[in-house]
């Protein structure tokens, strides 16, 4: 299960265009890049995904009910820096089923 702050959700929607629904369909999907340790809280864990043809960051926990509660999203130029590519070629790939 994935949940939220409808607040937090409302408030990204209205800063930055994304909301959590958007984020928890990918997740949901498999369509995300990575899961990484979070270098500035150490009892959260973040998501690498593609939206909107950038690389955003996607902060979570995980409860002791195994909830994944969904933090904030933010566009990153750091991970930008280094995902870039990675969800394009598997477009390509999937495309035209050869990688060429």
């Amino acid at each position: 299960m994935i949940r939220w702050d409808e607040r937090k959700d409302r408030w990204l929607i209205k800063n930055r265009g994304i909301s959590f629904q958007d984020v928890a369909d990918r997740l949901i999907d498999g369509r995300f890049l990575d899961i990484l340790e979070n270098p500035i809280r150490k009892n959260q864990q973040i998501f690498i995904l593609s939206i909107q043809d950038y690389t955003w960051v996607v902060s979570f926990t995980i409860d002791e009910k195994d909830v994944i509660w969904l933090k904030t999203a933010y566009p990153s130029r750091k991970f930008y820096k280094h995902y870039r590519g990675i969800h394009e070629k598997k477009d390509d790939t999937e495309s035209t089923g050869n990688g060429d």
